[in-house]
């Protein structure tokens, strides 16, 4: 099992996007999280990603929001508009808060090659505000 890596970190208008991912194989993601981050480096939105349990998102202000599981096997491969059209599968429904909590979040977190990063996301996610600023050398390992 590889470990979530620093992938790219890139400015998007007046917010900076921070990805650190771990693939099954070079064209398919495994795990990922998505820091957006403001200018001050407060984090505006955190996505997790788990190809064995779904995804989540925390938004600064609300906690975690949207919970999705992603569709089983049978549901994949059942006749419909959208299997169709889109040939992989995709996030189905919704998940309970406890199932974000208990399985998605540990799967990513516990798998992140910098674990005070995992360690200071873990904090955030108990949380529904902050205003914790990240350091450049927490979140970017390349940072000079």
């Amino acid at each position: 099992m590889k470990k979530l890596e620093f992938e790219k970190s890139m400015e998007e208008g007046e917010t900076r996007k921070v990805y650190y991912t771990s693939y099954l194989r070079t064209d398919f993601v495994e795990r990922s999280l998505v820091l957006t981050l403001k200018e001050n480096g407060t984090v505006k939105e955190i996505f997790l990603s788990s190809y064995y349990y779904g995804s989540v998102e925390w938004r600064n202000g609300h906690g975690l929001v949207e919970p999705r599981l992603w569709e089983n096997e049978d549901q994949a491969v059942s006749p419909s508009y959208l299997t169709r059209r889109y040939t992989v599968r995709m996030a189905n429904g919704p998940a309970t808060h406890n199932h974000a909590v208990d399985m998605m979040i540990p799967d990513v977190l516990d798998n992140l090659d910098n674990q005070k990063l995992a360690k200071t996301i873990g904090s955030l996610l108990d949380k529904k505000k902050s205003s914790k600023k990240l350091d450049e050398m927490i979140f970017n390992p390349q940072a000079v």
